[in-house]
C-alpha cells in the first residue's frame, strides 16, 4: 500500500522498466535476483509488473531499487536517488501541512501536564511536611505527665 504521487509513479515505471530490461539482457531470472538481494520474488515481480499498490512504503521501495540495481551491476544508489528526491519533497510538503495541526493539539496537553505536576508536588510536600498541631506538642512530658514550663 504505497502513497506515491503521479510523478513518483512515472519515475518508478521508468526505473523498473530499465531494471527489467537489463535483467532480461543478462538472462538472469527473477528468482536469482531475489536470492542475491534478499527481496521476496513476489515484491520484485510486483515492481516489474508495475503493481505498485501491492508494495510497502516508498522508503522501502527505494531500498529495493538500490539493491536490485546493485545486483544487476548497475549503480543502485543513482537509480534510487531519482525516486528519493521526489519522496523527500513530497514528505516535506506533508510535514509542513501537518505541523500547524500538531501544535494546536499539544497546547491542551502541556497545560494538563503542568497542572498534574503542580498537584503532585503539592501532595508530596504535604506528605513530607505534615501540618503540626500547636496544642500539646510544645510542652514536654515527664514520666507520662505533662510538666509545666515556667519562664523566669
Amino acid at each position: 500500500m504505497t502513497l506515491l504521487n503521479q510523478a513518483q509513479v512515472e519515475q518508478l515505471k521508468e526505473i523498473t522498466t530499465h531494471l527489467r530490461q537489463v535483467r532480461q539482457e543478462k538472462s538472469i531470472g527473477l528468482e536469482e535476483i531475489a536470492a542475491r538481494t534478499l527481496i521476496r520474488a513476489g515484491v520484485l515481480q510486483a515492481l516489474e509488473e508495475e503493481r505498485f499498490e501491492e508494495l510497502p512504503e516508498p522508503i522501502f521501495i527505494q531500498g529495493f531499487i538500490r539493491r536490485y540495481g546493485d545486483a544487476l551491476g548497475l549503480d543502485g544508489n543513482a537509480l534510487s536517488h531519482t525516486l528519493i528526491s521526489n519522496v523527500v519533497r513530497q514528505d516535506s510538503k506533508n510535514d509542513h501541512n501537518n505541523s500547524g495541526n500538531k501544535s494546536n493539539t499539544y497546547i491542551p496537553l502541556v497545560a494538563t501536564y503542568i497542572l498534574l505536576l503542580v498537584a503532585a508536588s503539592a501532595g508530596l510536600l504535604y506528605i513530607l511536611n505534615p501540618p503540626q498541631i500547636a496544642s500539646e506538642s510544645l510542652t514536654p512530658k515527664v514520666n507520662g505527665q505533662q510538666s509545666m514550663v515556667i519562664n523566669q
